[in-house]
């Protein structure tokens, strides 16, 4: 009898998670802990006014944009919050008539706008916080991932597919895509960003198991990296600014505090055969 009361207790606590949580329905298989991931950084965000269900985040190079999919009186909110290493709430600004009821995910910024994904469509905002527009993007539903490159845009969803977009500017038109890559092998698609010092895609993921993956410019996986116990399910992920070095390095929002982690992914390009290389080492 105690066994049985073991199990039902873990299997609702389970639904409970997964209820406060946008995870893949197909949870992976937990790895090891990857101890090659220096955890730089890190602050909560429920004392800097946000729910349970931070979702999604951007840097526009100064702060962070965090998107709350639940908030007081049902809005859905973006936090700013600051880069430096105080890391206080500037203003919360309403999503403005995002359907969705996760509201937008994972956020990108292109030097002039910040976009974030949701159901079929990408909305963006400029530097005031005003949405400016958007487009529609029929690669996958929802649209959860979004990384910007400098000439395509980058989106996911619950597969192993990562979608390479071509927008031509025009808010309320639908931009083409194709197939880049199929390297997430655990489904669970959520957070994208962009580096352009290692010419690479980082993604990370919603299915229990903490993994990061790292793709090169021509779609091909290069590495996979476990976050767990930090961040066993992601939500979005950017690159940032580290202020004490001033470098910029990978944050991920991990949805269970919620919270923001920085790693440390250095600051010199390696190039393919020198991560396998490394790899080797460990």
């Amino acid at each position: 009898m105690k066994l049985l009361i073991i199990f039902v207790s873990l299997v609702v606590a389970g639904s409970l998670l997964a209820a406060n949580s946008d995870v893949s329905p197909n949870p992976g298989t937990p790895g090891a802990t990857d101890a090659d991931f220096t955890e730089l950084d890190m602050f909560e965000l429920i004392p800097l006014g946000a729910t349970e269900r931070c979702v999604g985040v951007g840097f526009d190079g100064t702060n962070f944009w965090v998107t709350d999919a639940q908030s007081l009186g049902g809005n859905l909110w973006i936090h700013i919050i600051s880069g430096d290493a105080a890391h206080t709430l500037i203003t919360t600004v309403d999503q403005n008539n995002i359907s969705s009821g996760w509201g937008l995910r994972d956020l990108c910024w292109d030097g002039t706008y910040m976009y974030g994904s949701q159901g079929n469509a990408v909305e963006y905002y400029d530097a005031t916080y005003a949405k400016a527009g958007s487009y529609l993007c029929y690669a996958c539903s929802p649209n959860r991932a979004q990384a910007w490159d400098g000439t395509y845009f980058y989106t996911g969803s619950f597969s192993p597919e990562i979608y390479q977009v071509t927008w031509d500017g025009v808010s309320g038109s639908t931009a083409s895509y194709t197939t880049w890559s199929s390297a997430v092998l655990n489904g669970g698609t959520y957070g994208a960003a962009w580096d352009a010092a290692h010419n690479c895609l980082w993604v990370s993921t919603a299915s229990y198991d903490g993994m990061l993956y790292q793709i090169d410019d021509m779609g091909v996986s290069l590495a996979a990296w476990n976050l767990d116990p930090q961040c066993n399910i992601a939500g979005g992920c950017t690159m940032g600014e580290y202020a004490p070095t001033d470098e910029e390095q990978l944050w991920v929002l991990d949805q269970n505090l919620p919270a923001m982690y920085c790693f440390d992914v250095g600051i010199v390009n390696l190039e393919n055969n020198t991560w396998g290389a490394i790899k080797a080492v460990f």
